[in-house]
């Protein structure tokens, strides 16, 4: 070896493969291997992380340079087993390609000796390391214990739920695993990993600005489809089958979500940093002048079940101030909402009383909650008249009425959701073949109720100053008796 190079440094991936190896470029030819940003911040990236998700566009180099990170740990660490899958043997060859690009191109003083011992897996012996290159096939992994594994195109995978639950038990804890595709749609499985906020992965986005310019990103748009350029450059997660919810719509939805520790600058003039309490995400605390509105869709709070989902709208700015979504019982939800609803100036108070949403609103009536929500007697009426019945009722007449009118209040009125989850159960909220409004298999629909639910109540609500009389002001100030 060169005793000009500094030994340490050959144990970073970065380091080796600018100094060290080259890569295939577009056209033929071998150049060196210059880390474009989203390949240094995807380094960064698994440099502090065990599990990372990768949603990425075409061609900006992601699968190169994750096999390039695993090629360089490999050879640098004693009995390491790497494992790059691709969702074909195409694939596969592909990254095979690579990986003897790497070894070829280094300097012969540092190449490590290797050994092919099949098709599909290269060992170095000094090292007893090895890398596995595999196409998706069934019980991939199965019998290894694997140190780093790179899934790549896992929306591609044919049941990729099986697959990957014969590949996760073979790749422990401490292991690094990077799981990365362009999006294929909403509803598989990558998007349900996605989309779980609680799953332990680091999700990171690189679309299409990563890695071209302005110029070249609209040629490309010249030359496909709306849905294509949307899925493939711009991330998008496309609904398999007639949406619900237009793609308009979802886009405005997401581009106001906020997180726990977020700036909200939206709508008010004063920012306010969201937080969590006591299960709720609160977007902006209320003020003594302030009207709200809070919608329910109530569950029956067994655990692995549909949730229970509070959202609370400001009636006069349309702003979302808070959300709620847990799996308790009840009459647990009813204290809950008594006490939430309180905090915001008594919210009208808007629950699903179907099923689980009677105990609900049994509850608070008991606890004397002063602003409950009557539900209308007809809704195809000229007059709107209000019965003695409490809550929102769903019914199979009036269901699609009710998502119906939320989708037109999306696209007219001027709301803004902050929740992650009800853009999320957007996405994958479909008509079926008989032309019911269902979420896909698998996912959850309590926040489009929910909020749906909630604006029902919004639009009967007055949000200006209210100048009847105080009758306070004249009633004795003490009684006789």
């Amino acid at each position: 070896m060169n005793n000009n190079i500094d030994v340490s440094k050959l144990r970073d991936p970065r380091f080796y493969l600018e100094n060290f190896c080259k890569v295939k470029q577009k056209g033929g030819g071998l150049v060196p291997f210059k880390l474009n940003e989203m390949q240094k911040d995807l380094f960064n990236t698994l440099n502090k992380n065990n599990r990372v998700m990768s949603l990425k566009a075409r061609q900006l180099g992601s699968s190169t340079g994750v096999a390039g990170y695993f090629y360089v740990n490999t050879i640098m660490n004693t009995g390491m087993t790497t494992a790059l899958i691709g969702y074909n043997t195409d694939l596969a060859a592909d990254f095979l390609d690579r990986i003897k690009t790497f070894y070829r191109s280094t300097p012969a003083e540092i190449r490590p000796t290797i050994q092919y011992n099949s098709k599909y897996e290269i060992s170095f012996p000094k090292m007893d390391s090895k890398i596995l290159i595999l196409p998706s096939i069934e019980n991939v992994g199965s019998g290894y214990c694997i140190d780093q594994c790179l899934v790549s195109e896992l929306s591609k995978w044919d049941k990729a739920e099986e697959k990957m639950s014969s590949l996760l038990p073979a790749i422990p804890l401490n292991g690094k695993l990077i799981i990365e595709t362009t999006p294929h749609g909403a509803g598989d499985m990558f998007h349900r990993m996605w989309m779980d906020d609680s799953n332990g992965f680091i999700k990171k986005k690189y679309g299409w600005w990563w890695g071209y310019s302005r110029k070249q990103i609209e040629e490309i748009k010249r030359g496909c489809s709306p849905d294509f350029f949307n899925e493939n450059y711009g991330l998008q997660f496309l609904a398999g089958g007639r949406a619900v919810f237009e793609q308009s719509i979802q886009e405005k939805v997401r581009s106001t979500i906020l997180e726990v520790g977020d700036i909200n600058n939206f709508i008010a003039e004063e920012s306010f940093k969201v937080r969590e309490e006591e299960g709720w995400t609160i977007f902006r605390d209320p003020k003594s002048d302030e009207v709200f509105v809070m919608g329910n869709d109530v569950a029956e709070g067994v655990r692995g079940g549909d949730y229970s989902y509070a959202t609370i709208l400001n009636r006069k700015t349309g702003e979302e101030v808070a959300f709620y979504r847990g799996q308790v019982p009840p009459d647990v939800f009813g204290e809950i909402l008594n006490k939430w609803g309180r905090k915001y100036n008594n919210a009208l108070m808007v629950v699903e009383s179907n099923n689980h949403g009677i105990l609900t609103i049994n509850i608070l009536k008991k606890l004397s909650y002063p602003s409950l929500y009557f539900r209308p007697s007809k809704l195809e009426t000229i007059s709107l008249t209000y019965t003695d019945r409490i809550g929102w009722r769903t019914t199979g007449a009036n269901r699609g009425y009710l998502i119906d009118d939320f989708v037109r209040s999306l696209r007219e009125e001027n709301l803004v959701f902050h929740s992650k989850i009800l853009a999320d159960e957007m996405s994958v909220f479909n008509y079926d073949d008989n032309g019911n409004m269902q979420p896909r298999k698998s996912f959850h629909d309590d926040s489009i109720f929910g909020s749906a639910i909630c604006f029902q109540g919004f639009k009967i609500v007055y949000s200006g100053k209210l100048t009847q009389l105080d009758s306070s002001k004249y009633l004795p100030v003490n009684f006789s008796y």
